[in-house]
């Protein structure tokens, strides 16, 4: 990730969250209408997984500059998720809501650039998660 890319997600981030709780609210909404055979990976209560969501999108932000101790980081949360049943391509899908709620979320603040960066940053949490 280029600084500059780190800087629009930092500032983008900083726009979401006083709105996090909307942000995984509209995410799930998002992920199960699209994909409805993702639902029963989720079994516990989902407003605890949201703000688990919420509070994992923010330390990946505040890491973004720090990738020798994200990416332990994220084999970890990959291992979680293996666990939980989760394939390498529900990603995929986690991606989509997650640009949608972004864009949905950010409205014009989500520029082409912006956009880049965050695809950017979710790949690279995806490829480093499987």
């Amino acid at each position: 990730m280029t600084p500059e890319r780190i800087v629009l997600i930092r500032a983008s981030f900083t726009t979401l969250q006083p709105r996090m709780e909307e942000f995984s609210g509209r995410f799930y909404a998002r992920l199960f209408e699209r994909n409805p055979e993702l639902r029963p990976l989720f079994r516990g209560d989902l407003e605890k997984q949201s703000r688990a969501l919420a509070g994992m999108i923010e330390l990946i932000v505040k890491m973004l500059d720090m990738q020798d101790k994200l990416v332990p980081l994220i084999h970890y949360l990959g291992d979680r998720h293996a666990a939980a049943k989760v394939r390498p391509e529900h990603y995929a899908m986690f991606g989509d809501a997650l640009m949608w709620t972004l864009e949905q979320m950010l409205e014009g603040e989500f520029t082409p650039d912006v956009r880049r960066a965050w695809q950017q940053a979710y790949s690279f949490m995806a490829d480093n998660m499987s």
